[in-house]
């Protein structure tokens, strides 16, 4: 059953769902199926936090979450994705957070994969390849291949998805590496670094960037963001914001996101199609 104020066991994981309930049933009962599956083989706290959930529409997603131990929150009032993120992940005070949202399905053995990835000290923030679902029927979210192996930086300053609609067999999309940024939809970070670098910044309002720039920000404080190919998921992508019906205000985010790190960006984009850019990437980043 699900608790409010239940007594945390001090696991070195917390796993911090955030949803405002806008994404369909079966898709977030799947989510939370995995997480369980996965806390079963690495023990973690798991934290839930619903963000502008109107009361009459909480029960069928109360009934998902009853049969789990998670610590639940409410918020009457959605306050936008970087605030929601910024609450669920302060519920915990484990080192390592797992941060995920409600259109992600974990694979099995993602968490012992990330895990694993993060016992290298030097690494702040690890994200996962992540595809799209085998039932997707959407021609431009092609079924089954890669959306997301990690994000780059093109030769006119804009944020990429390289290798977008690959086979997720593909060598050049099985190279766990050094990136720039990864995508705010699932992601492993220090809690130290994270509460250092104060946490998404909030003025993106109803994103996006807010994921980039969390990456440029802890980047500068001299953590590496790494992407971990070994560790899966697949991701429905932006069914919240399609539901909503809400228009995110893209030209603003960027025009802010280039004001705040225009000198921190790396064009990197090329280094993905060939072997050795995994090296060179290193390089360019750490130079």
């Amino acid at each position: 059953m699900s608790r409010k104020h239940k007594k945390t066991v001090h696991n070195q994981i917390d796993i911090a769902l955030l949803t405002c309930g806008l994404v369909d049933l079966p898709v977030f009962k799947d989510c939370v199926e995995a997480i369980k599956r996965e806390m079963a083989s690495v023990p973690a706290n798991f934290y839930i936090f619903f963000n502008g959930l109107a009361q009459e529409a909480k029960q069928p997603f109360s009934e998902i979450i009853s049969t789990t131990e998670a610590t639940v929150r409410h918020s009457s009032e959605r306050v936008g994705f970087s605030a929601g993120a910024n609450r669920v992940i302060r519920m915990g005070s484990a080192p390592l957070v797992l941060f995920i949202t409600d259109d992600i399905i974990l694979h099995e053995g993602a968490l012992k994969e990330l895990t694993e990835t993060m016992k290298e000290k030097a690494i702040t923030l690890c994200g996962l390849k992540l595809v799209y679902p085998n039932s997707i029927t959407d021609k431009n979210r092609p079924a089954g291949r890669v959306q997301h192996i990690g994000q780059a930086i093109d030769l006119h300053g804009e944020v990429t998805h390289p290798l977008l609609g690959w086979k997720p067999e593909n060598k050049k999309c099985n190279i766990s590496r050094e990136v720039q940024s990864v995508t705010g939809g699932v992601f492993m970070v220090r809690r130290d670094a994270f509460k250092k670098s104060n946490g998404f910044f909030e003025g993106y309002g109803l994103g996006y960037y807010e994921d980039v720039d969390l990456c440029m920000v802890l980047r500068a404080m001299g953590g590496r963001i790494y992407i971990e190919t070994r560790a899966l998921a697949d991701h429905y992508t932006n069914m919240s914001m399609l539901r909503s019906g809400q228009t995110p205000p893209m030209y603003q985010n960027r025009m802010l996101f280039q004001m705040r790190h225009s000198s921190r960006l790396v064009h990197d984009s090329w280094t993905f199609w060939i072997f050795f850019g995994i090296f060179v990437t290193r390089f360019i980043l750490q130079s």
